[in-house]
């Protein structure tokens, strides 16, 4: 029998891989759907029930958009993707991750603001939040106040 949560699983990330529009180092090239779980795949690391918990794409040169799918990574706790070349709005189904410690999208070209859905975090366990070096625009939002961040 197939396990659902695992091609759930699989389908957030290979959305994601299908956001990229270059990957100039093929980094994404280990992420195999054909696979059971994303064991395995390079820059992705999973539990030992096989949820991903982290995600660690920083400065690889990756080219694209950021795929509100990963929402449904939600045992999820650090998402880096900083120092690529991500563009567009950030999702903000991202701040349903209640699970993430760390989310770091610093250093990419993003734009928009920042997602009213982040006032999410202030119910889970968010510590550092990166978003400098992109072209955010409007306010923060007050409520983002109430979350211990350690950087913003």
């Amino acid at each position: 029998m197939v396990n659902l949560y695992k091609i759930h699983l699989l389908s957030a990330l290979m959305a994601f891989k299908r956001g990229i529009s270059r990957d100039i180092h093929n980094i994404l090239g280990s992420w195999d759907a054909s696979l059971a779980t994303p064991l395995g795949w390079f820059h992705v690391t999973c539990d030992a029930a096989g949820r991903v918990i982290r995600l660690d794409l920083s400065n690889e040169g990756l080219v694209g958009t950021i795929a509100p799918q990963l929402a449904e990574l939600d045992e999820l706790q650090f998402l880096e993707v900083n120092g690529n070349f991500l563009v567009g709005h950030i999702p903000p189904v991202l701040g349903n991750v209640l699970n993430l410690v760390s989310l770091d999208l610093s250093h990419n070209f993003l734009s928009g603001p920042i997602p009213l859905g982040f006032e999410n975090f202030i119910r889970g366990k968010l510590k550092f939040l990166r978003l400098e070096v992109n072209s955010l625009t409007g306010p923060i939002s007050w409520n983002l106040g109430f979350v211990p961040l350690y950087m913003l």
